[in-house]
């Protein structure tokens, strides 16, 4: 059966809700470096973690995994052939799709096969049977070819995609440009110009639970403070 994209995106944002309240699920997430949550936590939780608490011990879903299938360095199309070892094999109930902090090196020239590959990865998701969630990338500082303005192409991309295949939008890149100082994410959301601290984790996971509904002033994991580390390179 062919569905619109309205009908796609009312399905989807139903069958979510009936997820959380129902049976045991898998959860998978794709993305890169910051899913992956590698080193700039500084040993703190990444967002895919805090899901993990918040959905698992929190909410008691205590039978449904949570899979960090994010690989540091990976773009969009490093996933594509990957697919099946990263997201089918797991049979996944929802995927979540983060890319783009290091597709936007390819400038421009790079726009039109990023948005082709999202679309790709949305189709196979849906193959396996996953309701698909399409994450925005966090905001970034100026370094090489990584610049405010050049993510926000690609941005404009997840959410066109969101928008033509009927797919919930998580739209990080929108929470921190509303939360910016001076035109820069906000002060400690980064650990280095493009990777989240433990705090950009925080609130990273913090949007993901407004937009799944499952936010809540008094959890813990909602209402956790970070208090960052020190650096030795400070």
């Amino acid at each position: 059966m062919d569905f619109t994209a309205d009908e796609y995106a009312r399905r989807d944002a139903d069958r979510l809700r009936e997820v959380l309240s129902g049976p045991p699920v898998t959860w998978v997430f794709l993305g890169d470096s910051i899913t992956q949550a590698v080193t700039h936590t500084r040993g703190r939780r990444g967002y895919v973690e805090h899901f993990a608490e918040r959905v698992r011990g929190e909410l008691g879903r205590l039978s449904d995994a949570v899979i960090n299938s994010g690989v540091s360095g990976s773009r969009a199309e490093d996933l594509l052939p990957e697919f099946h070892w990263r997201a089918g094999r797991f049979a996944p109930d929802v995927v979540f799709v983060m890319f783009g902090t290091n597709d936007v090196l390819d400038g421009p020239d790079g726009v039109r096969g990023y948005r082709y590959r999202l679309d790709q990865i949305v189709q196979r998701s849906r193959d396996v049977g996953a309701t698909v969630v399409l994450q925005t990338p966090p905001g970034v500082v100026a370094e090489g070819g990584r610049s405010p303005e050049a993510l926000e192409a690609y941005v404009d991309q997840v959410r066109s995609v969101a928008a033509d295949l009927g797919v919930v939008l998580v739209d990080h890149a929108a929470h921190w440009a509303e939360s910016a100082e001076d035109g820069a994410p906000a002060a400690g959301w980064l650990d280095d110009p493009f990777h989240p601290s433990a705090t950009g984790h925080l609130e990273l996971a913090r949007t993901l639970f407004r937009t799944l509904g499952i936010d809540d002033d008094a959890s813990a994991v909602c209402s956790l403070a970070v208090e960052e580390p020190v650096r030795a390179d400070a």
